[in-house]
């Protein structure tokens, strides 16, 4: 969408929809699939890292999450307790900055659940969902990078990966760009 001289946008606002499921690849014989495999002891790790991106800057108006994610304990005859959380942030183009040029803009990570800590089992796993609405107040634009962050306490050996049904469904305005 372009704006004329004067910032004044040309066309109407249409809300547009868009809808990334975070996982793919090569598909299973049991129909999962699942993300790299991420191990982590007892520092604070990255598990995944995804850019939510429509192609095009966007005011949100309603951001939905649904997210599995699958803790598996590597150890033996040890109960382990992962501690883990989804966080987010913005990461999109300002068409308006000085002078008529765009510039990047990437905003701080928010968490968008609460940290998550259970007990797991000696080579056992735990698969949860979280699901729902994030306020957009606190991610006001598209491309949102998503990720999730996980850290064992104790002597802990785990692993975690993402679900193929995880998703991120994006309703906003484009944002313009200037001529």
């Amino acid at each position: 969408m372009k704006i004329k001289p004067g910032g004044a946008r040309i066309g109407l606002d249409a809300l547009q929809e868009y809808t990334d499921y975070l996982v793919d690849g090569l598909v299973p014989t049991d129909g999962i699939q699942y993300s790299a495999v991420a191990t982590f002891g007892t520092t604070a790790v990255e598990i995944f890292n995804k850019l939510i991106d429509p192609g095009f800057s966007m005011q949100l108006r309603n951001l939905y999450v649904g997210l599995t994610q699958k803790i598996t304990n590597l150890k033996t005859n040890a109960q382990a307790s992962p501690a883990y959380y989804w966080q987010a942030r913005e990461e999109y183009v300002e068409p308006y900055g000085s002078l008529g040029k765009s510039y990047a803009i990437t905003g701080g990570w928010v968490n968008i659940t609460g940290t998550y800590a259970k007990g797991v089992g000696s080579l056992l796993s735990s698969e949860d969902t979280f699901g729902g609405y994030i306020p957009v107040g606190s991610v006001p634009h598209a491309p949102v990078r998503l990720r999730l962050m996980a850290a064992g306490l104790a002597a802990a050996e785990m692993t975690g990966v993402v679900r193929s049904n995880s998703l991120v469904q994006a309703i906003g305005l484009v944002m313009p760009t200037p001529a």
